[in-house]
């Protein structure tokens, strides 16, 4: 499951297919409607010519045609009578009467005729109208003789006869010459259209001349439209209800998927998800805006439909369009389920930011502080009705607005007792007591999830502790039994070593190799033995026998067995001592171990012919032990990998020991619970060893 939340190609497979999936939705739908207006025409062949659709759209534009001519004429008309009455009122005023004799009718006419000569409307000319019906030509004769087309005039159509022929020739015509009706459209004969507003063309008494332009851009579209509908209308339920479900599964997953990437277990958000919400949808609507202000002019390309060439560049930048807005909303979508997946929604605004910068702290604690104040709120408003019940029954009001303050104190109790157990589990989390667990159905709300988040840190806490000492008690148990097995052998050698160190032969070369294998198996006798007392101190394996020690006869023993040593590397002890004597607790064989590694330490690499201090003190009922030297070689090192095991100071590894002295003496002071401390400070080596004192 994790594997296809973070699988890329899915979830560019379902980017691609939700447009895909609307698309086809949308297209079933259209085919279903289209279905419930015509559904004669899902009996034919599917072709468009023959839908009653292209007959409605054939017939409006027909009348369209004709009502343009009809309101030129009212207009001329119109203007016509103006005149004509200015004439008649010139007239009157002239003879101080108003009379109608036919001389003034014949000046009316006269005056018809002046006006067409005017404006060019002789009916001898043809005049150029319909330009708004672009698809298709249009040749109209009115009863008054008027000739209107929108046929562009060329030599083959500069004649009434001519545009006539012409519009006959094309592939689809229709014509109406007061009798009959001429067309080669089955959807519009007369037995077709004489029920469906035929009648009013015939009303008209105009003379009718169209044909469907040949590039046809209206043609072009709901030819390819009716197509595509007739033959997904029988599968159109059932492609709806695939094509749904295909749609809603797409966008769950990548609701599910968004935010989660290889390799990464929590939400992973983008640079896109730092920039403030506001900012992303004032940016999401401004292109939004500009895409639908686009998409509008493309849809009127096809809407116009004059031609194949503008509908097709308008059907272009429509989808074109269609691809930016979907990668508009798709990410404007994926950034918000992003930041709500991530928790960062309501940080990532700028009112939070204003806000937070604003009211500090108090909006830190926003949830908590509305409920608070909810819960206060409530308080008070509870405690007035009940306080104005008090004025209606008295007594008993009394009794329950005390009643009412005492459950409120009893659940403040409550969560101050829930907090007090709280911080007593923490407090013992602190001091290492990880056993007490807390029972979650003593505690409610918040304080319930504290206590089971408190319970699983002691649970995790305890594991570890567990598993370490599993694992310092497997370390412990291999160390012993290496050491035991290579004991073993090696006395063997020792002892062979003896033995022919002990024989009498004159090679000298051999005397020395005896001498260098004894050194050696020595070192090596040397080395199993710290590890052992290593692994054994630093696992508590070790039997302690406490009793009451004097540390500067201890410290005094030390030195006796270290002078010569000191003295061959010119090394002066300066000692300084209390007169009182200072006693602690303590194993006196584990301490006189404690303090010979410390003098191994410093007669290996203390700066020859240099001073060693060695200070006992009593501070506060602690006695402390301090040894300070100069190292010889450059400590590069830091106090907490010195205290390690198998580490030296020396890196250069030019004196022989184990790495071992520092980290035994450490844990045999600790066992014994002293505190041992090691600082550095330029070439000053310093060890701090403190005891309780038992004076």
């Amino acid at each position: 499951m994790k594997s296809l939340k973070t699988s890329n190609t899915l979830k560019i497979i379902c980017y691609c297919l939700i447009p895909i999936l609307v698309l086809i939705i949308i297209l079933n739908i259209v085919s279903i409607v289209w279905y419930s207006n015509y559904p004669e025409e899902f009996l034919n062949d599917g072709n468009y010519i023959n839908s009653q659709q292209f007959s409605d759209n054939y017939l409006y534009n027909i009348q369209r045609a004709i009502s343009i001519v009809k309101n030129e004429k009212e207009y001329i008309q119109d203007n016509t009578q103006i005149m004509l009455s200015d004439t008649q009122f010139q007239i009157e005023v002239e003879n101080g009467e108003k009379v109608k004799t036919e001389e003034q009718k014949e000046s009316g006419t006269e005056i018809i005729d002046k006006y067409r000569d005017e404006n060019d409307t002789d009916i001898s000319e043809i005049e150029y109208n319909f330009y708004t019906i672009k698809n298709y030509d249009i040749l109209i004769i009115t009863q008054e003789g008027d000739i209107i087309t929108n046929v562009g005039r060329t030599t083959n159509t500069d004649t009434v006869s001519k545009i006539k022929d012409y519009i006959l020739s094309k592939k689809f015509f229709w014509v109406y010459d007061l009798k009959n009706i001429n067309t080669n459209i089955d959807k519009l004969q007369y037995n077709e259209i004489v029920y469906n507003g035929f009648s009013k063309i015939q009303k008209s008494n105009y003379e009718i001349y169209t044909a469907l332009r040949e590039e046809n851009g209206e043609m072009h579209t709901y030819n390819a439209l009716y197509s595509l509908t007739y033959n997904t209308y029988q599968y159109a339920f059932a492609s709806i209800i695939i094509s749904s479900t295909l749609l809603i599964i797409c966008i769950v997953y990548i609701v599910i998927s968004i935010g989660h990437k290889k390799g990464q277990d929590e939400i992973y958000t983008y640079g896109i998800d730092k920039i403030p919400y506001e900012i992303i949808c004032t940016g999401a609507i401004i292109l939004l805006a500009i895409e639908i202000f686009v998409l509008i002019i493309a849809l009127k390309f096809i809407g116009n439909m004059a031609n194949k060439f503008e509908l097709d560049s308008g059907i272009t930048i429509s989808i074109f369009m269609g691809i930016v807005g979907y990668a508009t909303l798709t990410t404007w979508a994926v950034t918000t389920i992003r930041r709500i997946k991530a928790h960062v929604f309501w940080k990532n605004t700028i009112i939070y930011n204003f806000c937070k910068f604003t009211l500090g702290g108090l909006f830190e604690n926003f949830n908590k502080t509305i409920k608070l104040a909810m819960q206060y709120g409530g308080f008070i408003i509870i405690s007035i009705i009940l306080s104005m019940l008090i004025q209606e029954i008295s007594i008993i009001g009394v009794l329950i607005l005390l009643a009412f303050w005492y459950y409120v104190f009893k659940k403040m109790l409550n969560n101050t007792n829930q907090i007090s157990k709280i911080r007593q589990k923490i407090s013992k989390i602190y001091h290492g007591d990880i056993d007490e667990v807390l029972y979650e159905e003593e505690f409610t709300g918040e304080l319930k999830q504290i206590a089971k988040e408190l319970n699983d840190i002691s649970g995790g806490l305890s594991n570890a502790i567990d598993e370490k000492m599993k694992s310092e008690r497997l370390k412990t148990e291999l160390i012993t039994n290496v050491s035991h097995d290579i004991k073993t052998p090696l006395t063997s050698i020792i002892n062979y070593v003896d033995l022919m160190k002990k024989e009498e032969i004159d090679n000298e070369k051999v005397q020395e190799y005896l001498q260098i294998l004894d050194n050696k198996s020595q070192r090596l006798k040397k080395l199993t033995e710290d590890l052992v007392e290593a692994s054994k101190a630093s696992s508590g394996n070790i039997q302690l026998n406490i009793e009451r020690l004097n540390v500067k006869e201890l410290v005094k023993q030390v030195r006796g067995e270290f002078e010569e040593k000191f003295e061959k590397r010119g090394l002066e002890i300066i000692e300084t001592l209390p007169e009182e004597e200072i006693y602690i607790e303590a194993d006196s064989r584990y301490m006189y171990r404690v303090m010979e590694n410390m003098y191994v330490n410093i007669s290996k690499y203390a700066l020859e012919n240099s001073r060693v201090y060695v200070d006992i003190k009593k501070e506060k009922e602690k006695a402390i032990i301090e040894l300070k030297n100069i190292s010889q070689d450059k400590l590069n090192i830091s106090v907490d990998e010195l205290m390690q095991r198998f580490v030296r100071g020396d890196s250069a590894r030019t004196t022989e020991g184990s790495g071992l002295g520092i980290s035994i003496a450490k844990s045999l002071t600790e066992l014994q619970k002293g505190k041992f401390d090691i600082y550095l400070d330029g070439d000053l080596f310093k060890v701090v060893i403190e005891f309780d004192t038992d004076n």
